[in-house]
C-alpha cells in the first residue's frame, strides 16, 4: 500500500511539472523536451496542416460562393483539394516551402536563445519561415 502511495505522489508531482497543454500553448521548453525523431514528426504534422489549410483556402476561391457569406464554406471537396495540393507543390507555393529538416534545425536553433524558450510553437514556425522567405 505504502508502495502503491508512494508512485501515485511520484506519477502527480510529474505531471504537475509538465502538465498536459494544448497544441497552441507549447513552446521552447516543450520543444527541447523532443528528441530529435519526436521533432521531426512535430514538423512534419506542422507542415501537412499548413498544406491542408492552404490548399483548401485556394480549393475554397474556385468554387463558387455563397453571396450571403464572407470567406469559403468548403464543402469537402476532395478532387479540388488534391488537385491545388498537386498544383502548390509543383508551383512551389506552398508557404512554409522548406523540409521538415531544415525546420526543425532552425526552430532548434530559434530556441536556443533563453529569452525566446517562453514563446510558442507556432510562433517559432512563423519567425523562422519569415526569415527563411524573405527576399534577398
Amino acid at each position: 500500500m505504502a508502495v502503491g502511495a508512494v508512485g501515485i505522489l511520484g506519477v502527480q508531482a510529474w505531471s504537475a511539472q509538465d502538465p498536459a497543454r494544448h497544441w497552441i500553448e507549447r513552446d521552447g521548453t516543450h520543444w527541447g523536451r523532443l528528441g530529435h525523431e519526436a521533432q521531426t514528426a512535430y514538423v512534419e504534422g506542422f507542415l501537412a496542416g499548413a498544406a491542408l489549410g492552404q490548399a483548401a483556402e485556394r480549393s475554397c476561391s474556385t468554387q463558387d460562393l455563397r453571396a450571403q457569406r464572407q470567406g469559403c464554406e468548403w464543402t469537402g471537396d476532395s478532387a479540388g483539394l488534391t488537385r491545388a495540393i498537386g498544383e502548390l507543390r509543383r508551383s512551389g507555393g506552398f508557404r512554409f516551402p522548406y523540409g521538415a529538416n531544415v525546420y526543425a534545425s532552425r526552430i532548434s536553433d530559434y530556441y536556443w536563445w533563453h529569452n525566446q524558450r517562453p514563446l510558442p510553437t507556432w510562433y517559432a514556425f512563423w519567425e523562422v519561415n519569415s526569415i527563411l522567405t524573405r527576399p534577398n
